[in-house]
C-alpha cells in the first residue's frame, strides 16, 4: 500500500469519527439509560438484551450507555412494566401478559400446544407487533414502546415424581401461571401462583410438588437441574409466552432521531441474533443436565401427548384470558 493510499484511508477513518461525533455527540454528552429485569444475567433472554445494548452503545459511538439491574435488583417481575410506565426505569424486560394481563391482553396471544419453535414464535410476534395497531396500542396506552419480543423456550414441568401420563398430574401442587396454569388445572393438578424465584426454593424444600410455566432454558439457568428429581415435557406444551423488552415512551421521545434510528435498527436484528444462538444454548443446557446428574428426563409417549392435547388444547384456545400473577 502506497503512502498516499494509507493517508487517504486515515483521512476516511478520521472523517468517519467526526461524523459519528456530529450525529451522536461527544463522550461528554452521553445518554445513560437504565435497564431492569427480574431474570438473572445467565438467562438466554437477558443475554440477548445484553447483546442489544452492546450493539446500541457501539453503533452510537458510546453516546448511549446502559446501567443494568438484573435478577430483580431494581424491580421484581410484577413491577417492571408499571415501573416503565411511570419512568422508574428506562428500559425493561418482563412478561407483561403474565403480570398485567388486563393491560396487555393481545400480548397473551401465544398459547400452548401450537408450536415448540421459539424462533418461529419470535419472528411471528415481532411481525405482528409491526403490523397491528391494536397490539402497539396496548403498550402506548401504558406509556411504553415495545422494542422487541422473544419467544420462550419450550415449557417443562420439574417435579418430585415422574409425570408419564395424564393421571400422574392429578392432585399435584404445581407452580404455574398464565395458560399453563389453565391447562394443568383442566388435567387435575392444583396450580400454585408463586413468583418464579420463590418457587425454585419451594420446589427444593418440597413445599410444592412441581414447577411449571418454566421455559427449558430459563429453568436450567436458575439451577432447577441441580436438584429436581424429574423433568417432563408435559405432553408437548411448547412455547406458551413471549418476553417483552420495552422502553418508556417519554424516554423514547426525548432521544434524538439518529439514536432512535440506531435503536430500531438493532432491535430489528434481534430475532436473527436469537435464531443464531438458540441451538447452541439448548445444547449447553442439555449438557448441564447430564453433567449435574440429578434429574431424569421423562418424555410422554405419543399416545399420552395426544390424550393430553385433546383434553385441553381446544378449551385453552377458546379461553385466552389466562391466569396471571
Amino acid at each position: 500500500m502506497s503512502r498516499h493510499q494509507r493517508a487517504r484511508e486515515l483521512g476516511l477513518w478520521i472523517s468517519g469519527l467526526a461524523l459519528a461525533g456530529t450525529l451522536f455527540g461527544t463522550a461528554g454528552a452521553q445518554e445513560t439509560l437504565s435497564y431492569a429485569t427480574y431474570f438473572n444475567a445467565n438467562d438466554p433472554l437477558v443475554q440477548v438484551d445484553t447483546w442489544f445494548m452492546g450493539e446500541v452503545e457501539k453503533r452510537t459511538n458510546g453516546a448511549v450507555k446502559f446501567d443494568t439491574y438484573m435478577g430483580g435488583a431494581m424491580l421484581g417481575g410484577p413491577d417492571i412494566y408499571p415501573g416503565l410506565s411511570r419512568g422508574a426505569v428506562d428500559i425493561g424486560m418482563s412478561v407483561p401478559a403474565a403480570f398485567q394481563p388486563a393491560d396487555y391482553v393481545l400480548s397473551n396471544v401465544t398459547l400452548p400446544y401450537i408450536t415448540d419453535d421459539s424462533v418461529a414464535v419470535t419472528y411471528a410476534f415481532n411481525q405482528l407487533a409491526k403490523e397491528s395497531d391494536a397490539l402497539a396500542g396496548e403498550y402506548a396506552r401504558q406509556n411504553v414502546k415495545l422494542l422487541y419480543a422473544l419467544g420462550f423456550s419450550e415449557n417443562t414441568i420439574w417435579s418430585a415424581k415422574p409425570i408419564e401420563k395424564v393421571e400422574d398430574l392429578k392432585g399435584m401442587r404445581i407452580r404455574s401461571v398464565m395458560s399453563i396454569a389453565n391447562a394443568l388445572e383442566m388435567l387435575g393438578a392444583v396450580p400454585v401462583q408463586m413468583a418464579f424465584g420463590d418457587a425454585v426454593g419451594a420446589l427444593q424444600r418440597e413445599v410444592i410438588d412441581g414447577f411449571s410455566s418454566a421455559p427449558f432454558l430459563t429453568s436450567v439457568a436458575v439451577g432447577l437441574h441441580e436438584f429436581a428429581p424429574f423433568v417432563s415435557d408435559g405432553g408437548g406444551m411448547g412455547v406458551y409466552a413471549v418476553s417483552g423488552t420495552s422502553i418508556n415512551l417519554d424516554v423514547w421521545n426525548r432521544l434524538s432521531p439518529e439514536v432512535q434510528k440506531v435503536v430500531e435498527e438493532v432491535a430489528s436484528e434481534v430475532p436473527d441474533h436469537y435464531a443464531s444462538i438458540l441451538d447452541g444454548m439448548v445444547d449447553e443446557a442439555v449438557a448441564a443436565i447430564i453433567d449435574a446428574g440429578a434429574t431424569k428426563v421423562v418424555l410422554m409417549s405419543d399416545a399420552e401427548k395426544a390424550r393430553l392435547r385433546e383434553a385441553v388444547a381446544g378449551a385453552l384456545w377458546d379461553n385466552t384470558s389466562g391466569i396471571g400473577l
